[in-house]
């Protein structure tokens, strides 16, 4: 049996794995990968430059590409290191043996001890790669592991087997081919698209968006003014290879706070978004490997019976009402923790366990005399400058705003106040999946979830590491950075030949460059990855629509695609067997695929390359 996988990051890699060590001795298989970019895939490509100095947002000690006993209904585990364990063990040896890799991935090895320390997303490939080559010697002599670094361009179904072509025009033919495709750029909007245009025509600058990794920042320096177009991951990508990618170096000073230093070659920067404010800062990481946050409040049983109130469906200010609860219970907590003294032991006893059966936390909190701890108002979390007077010196406000999330995070990701609350978030993603895959809301109720939690889940939850939310503290500091009130808004000035972007504050920014920093959306329609435009074109991807109750509609960016196999669902509501899919473009049909393999918790990523492997399997 042909099986061919498209895609050489983690999913790809998961199902690979368990297709060599699920399959029966006599089993005849033939698995072959492929992608455009290094083992790994795009995302974690050690050879891109940039990814020698990205970091990831996960601290090392819940990194794995391993199958372990939590994964259910995964087969036989077969344990191998994580990659704080790989990186004490087997990386110098492995790093010695291949040079190929650069040397500055043998510094970092060196660098990277504790659990709680972030590696490069290159180092994450390194690992990857490693990951492959134990896995090829895993393969038994009827079996064939390869890989081939190409796109894919084509799939076509002939009889009852796919046609893949290749980029350079090279077809072959596969019983099985399974689709973790990853993110993919996007076909530019009309905005971009007339942005790009008044780039070329005025010789300015203009980056689309993309993976910051692969964008060609050698172009600006210190003559350039860049505006900047959000606040999210990217951004932080942006920010270090444009200051200490440009010579400029962080040092702390006798206090341990960073300073910056310029090199003089760096671009001014104005930074600004939508929202306005940055993602949150990861809490320093104070969780064992696989530990998570067991929830008092939102539970299965409880999301059950909102729902039966509902008449068998979420209705979604009941869904958020639900998590609030359970953020604002662990934020209460690590408030009191915070103040031992606060409340003599009895009653801050009796307060923990009053608070187990409140319908208002906050209220309870007040009763037992937390009279003056802030309330987790989680509108003001949305939106922080919401009550700023408009005659509040913004800049400064902001450093405030930036000390205090620091100074929060520093506190860790079970005891800080607000950093504690948000790690939450990570740990009921799965329960969150669960509501998602078993329709829990009506198309309306959804539409509400992915435009109002969406975006607060991001910004509290996936949120880059403390230290470069410090890096931006130090770069406005030392005026290379400034940051923009919310509700940016971006035009062309033809006449002066330059980008202006405005604000909700009416300040005005005028600049020669303009960098979107972000990545393109998850959508169908937009994709510019050749093998979804061609799937696409032969309708065997399509996008569902959702029913509002009036009788509207819309779309989600996701493939129809069957929810017990991940087999495509075509154009005309029939399963395309042996054509899987899986991972980020299913995200609006599944709930943020965007992670990566954690140990010890049934990750998402390995539970589904699981099924899908013994899926495969069972045709063998």
């Amino acid at each position: 049996m042909q099986v061919a996988i498209i895609g050489a990051g983690p999913r790809g890699l998961a199902v690979a794995e368990r297709l060599v060590n699920l399959a029966e001795d006599d089993t005849k298989l033939d698995i072959q990968i492929f992608d455009p970019y290094a083992i790994g895939g795009r995302v974690w490509d050690p050879f891109i430059p940039q990814n020698q100095q990205f970091l990831m947002n996960t601290v090392i000690d819940q990194i794995t590409l391993f199958n372990d006993d939590s994964i259910e209904n995964g087969g036989k585990p077969l344990p191998g290191p994580n990659l704080r364990q790989w990186l004490a063990e087997q990386a110098p040896t492995f790093l010695a043996a291949h040079p190929e890799f650069a040397p500055a991935y043998q510094q970092e090895v060196a660098r990277l001890k504790q659990p709680g320390d972030f590696a490069t997303r290159g180092m994450m490939g390194v690992y990857a790669a490693w990951f492959f080559d134990w896995l090829t010697q895993r393969v038994r002599p009827n079996q064939t592991l390869t890989f081939t670094q190409q796109a894919v361009t084509q799939v076509t179904p002939i009889a009852q087997k796919f046609q893949l072509t290749l980029a350079d025009g090279t077809q072959i033919l596969a019983d099985q081919v399974v689709m973790a495709l990853g993110h993919s750029d996007d076909t530019l909007s009309a905005e971009e698209a007339a942005f790009k245009a008044f780039a070329v025509q005025h010789q300015l600058k203009y980056v689309a968006p993309t993976h910051p990794a692969e964008a060609d920042l050698s172009v600006f320096d210190e003559k350039d003014t860049v505006i900047i177009r959000g606040l999210g991951l990217s951004f932080f990508d942006y920010l270090f290879a444009l200051t200490v990618g440009k010579g400029g170096q962080f040092v702390r000073n006798d206090v341990g706070e960073l300073r910056y230093l310029p090199s003089g070659h760096e671009p001014h920067v104005i930074a600004g978004s939508r929202g306005g404010f940055p993602l949150h800062a990861r809490g320093v990481n104070e969780k064992d490997t696989s530990e998570l946050y067991v929830p008092k409040f939102f539970t299965l049983p409880a999301l059950d019976a909102l729902r039966a109130a509902g008449g068998g469906h979420l209705q979604y200010d009941d869904f958020e009402k639900l998590v609030v609860k359970e953020l604002t219970y662990k934020y209460i907590l690590n408030q009191l923790e915070l103040m031992p003294n606060r409340l003599p032991y009895d009653q801050a006893e009796a307060l923990r366990q009053a608070l187990l059966t409140s319908d208002d936390l906050a209220a309870t909190a007040q009763v037992f005399g937390l009279t003056d701890v802030p309330a987790f108002d989680i509108d003001l979390i949305r939106h922080p400058a919401r009550d700023l007077a408009e005659d509040v010196d913004y800049p400064t406000w902001f450093k405030a705003y930036l000390r205090a999330d620091i100074a929060d995070a520093k506190l860790g990701n079970k005891h800080a106040p607000f950093a504690g609350a948000f790690d939450i978030m990570r740990d009921i993603r799965d329960r969150i999946r669960y509501i998602v895959e078993h329709d829990y809301f009506d198309a309306d109720e959804y539409e509400k979830f992915l435009s109002q939690f969406k975006p607060f889940d991001v910004l509290v939850s996936v949120g880059p590491p403390l230290e470069r939310l410090e890096q931006l503290l130090a770069l406005i500091e030392a005026g290379v950075f400034e940051v923009t009130a919310p509700q940016i808004h971006v035009e062309t000035d033809t006449e002066k030949q330059q980008f202006v972007a405005r604000d909700a504050r009416q300040q005005e920014f005028r600049g020669n460059a303009l960098i979107e920093a972000r990545l393109g959306a998850t959508n169908l329609a937009i994709s510019k990855n050749p093998v979804i435009e061609n799937l696409r074109a032969q309708g065997l991807l399509v996008q569902p629509t959702l029913t509002r109750a009036d009788g509207s509609t819309y779309q989600l960016g996701a493939p129809t695609f069957d929810r017990q196999t991940f087999e495509v669902i075509d154009k005309n509501g029939h399963k395309v067997p042996h054509l899987y899919i899986y991972g980020i473009t299913l995200e609006g049909l599944k709930w943020f695929g965007t992670v990566i393999p954690r140990p010890g918790v049934n990750t998402v990523i390995l539970r589904e390359g699981a099924w899908i492997a013994q899926r495969i399997l069972a045709y063998a």
